[in-house]
C-alpha cells in the first residue's frame, strides 16, 4: 500500500473524522441497507461512529455441489455438497459500526374499522352494481354464466366488506418520537481518483462476498444488505496537471451515488 493510501487509512480510523465524512452521505447509507417501505427520512440529525476495524478480512462462502454415480454392479447415484470459506479473503480497508439518528415519518398502518354486510336488498342489476365501488358486474356475470338478476340472486349470497384505514397523525419533525436511531456497518475501501472503475469493482467485490451474510432485524425499516458501501478517495496534492484530465469530485460523487456507493473525499 502506498504512502498516500497509508495516510488515508490513518485518517479513516479516526472515529470523529470518519463520522464527519459520512454525515453528508448518511441518508444514502441508510437507504442502501434498509428497505424503507413505510418510512420516509425527513432529515439526518447526527452520525456517530462507534468502532472502526482497519483491514478487516471477509471470507465469502465457497460452495461445491456434484454427484457420484455407478452402473456396475448396480445403478447408484448420490448427490453431495460442501460449504466452507474461501482461502483468499476480500479485504475491507475500514469496517465501521455506525449509528445514524434520523428524523423520519412512519406510516404504522392499521385499520380504523372493518365492517362486513350482506348484499340482499336489490331487485335490479343496477341496484346491485351501485352497492360496490370496485366491481365490473358485466365481466363477473359473463365469467359465471349469469344473464339476469334472478340468475345473480340464485347463484349465491354476496357480502360487502368496508375497510377504513387509520390515518397517521400530522408529521411533526420536532416531535422526539419521530427521531430514530439506525445502526449499520459501513464497509470503506480506499480508491484512487485516477482509477474510479477499479474502486467501484473493489466495493462490488465486498458486496458480492457478503451477499449471503445473515441480516439481523432492526427497529427501522427492513435490512436488505449487511454493509453500506463507501469508497474513500485521497485527493492528490497540487501539482502539474496530468496528461489526461480525469473525473472531478462532483462527477465521481454522482457516478457512485447512482451505483449505491458513498464517495468520501480526503482533502
Amino acid at each position: 500500500m502506498s504512502v498516500i493510501q497509508d495516510r488515508a487509512l490513518a485518517r479513516l480510523t479516526d472515529r470523529a473524522g470518519l463520522a464527519q465524512l459520512l454525515t453528508p452521505r448518511a441518508r444514502l447509507l441508510v437507504e442502501q441497507t434498509h428497505d424503507l417501505e413505510y418510512e420516509r427520512i425527513d432529515s439526518v440529525a447526527e452520525v456517530r461512529v462507534r468502532s472502526v476495524t482497519p483491514q478487516s478480512p471477509l471470507f465469502p462462502p465457497d460452495c461445491r455441489q456434484g454427484y457420484w454415480s455407478q452402473v456396475v454392479p448396480s445403478i447408484t447415484r448420490a448427490d453431495f455438497g460442501w460449504t466452507g470459506e474461501t482461502a483468499e479473503p476480500v479485504w475491507i480497508d475500514v469496517l465501521a459500526e455506525v449509528e445514524v439518528d434520523v428524523v423520519a415519518e412512519t406510516d404504522a398502518g392499521g385499520l380504523d374499522s372493518l365492517v362486513v354486510k350482506a348484499v340482499d336488498d336489490y331487485t335490479t342489476l343496477d341496484e346491485f352494481r351501485a352497492q360496490f365501488r370496485y366491481l365490473d358486474l358485466d365481466a363477473f356475470m359473463t365469467s359465471h354464466g349469469l344473464s339476469t338478476v334472478e340468475d345473480l340472486r340464485a347463484s349465491g349470497e354476496y357480502l360487502r366488506t368496508e375497510v377504513r384505514l387509520r390515518r397517521p397523525p400530522v408529521f411533526d419533525p420536532a416531535d422526539p418520537a419521530n427521531r430514530r436511531t439506525v445502526a449499520l456497518e459501513a464497509a470503506v475501501v480506499i480508491g484512487a481518483m485516477d482509477d474510479v472503475a477499479g474502486a467501484v469493482r473493489a466495493a462490488r467485490r465486498v458486496a458480492a462476498a457478503a451477499r449471503d451474510s445473515p441480516l439481523a432485524p432492526g427497529p427501522f425499516g427492513v435490512r436488505v444488505a449487511p454493509y453500506a458501501l463507501a469508497v474513500a478517495f485521497p485527493v492528490p496534492p497540487p501539482g502539474p496537471p496530468p496528461p489526461e484530465q480525469g473525473l472531478g469530485q462532483a462527477q465521481i460523487d454522482t457516478l457512485l451515488a447512482d451505483a449505491g456507493i458513498a464517495a468520501l473525499f480526503l482533502t
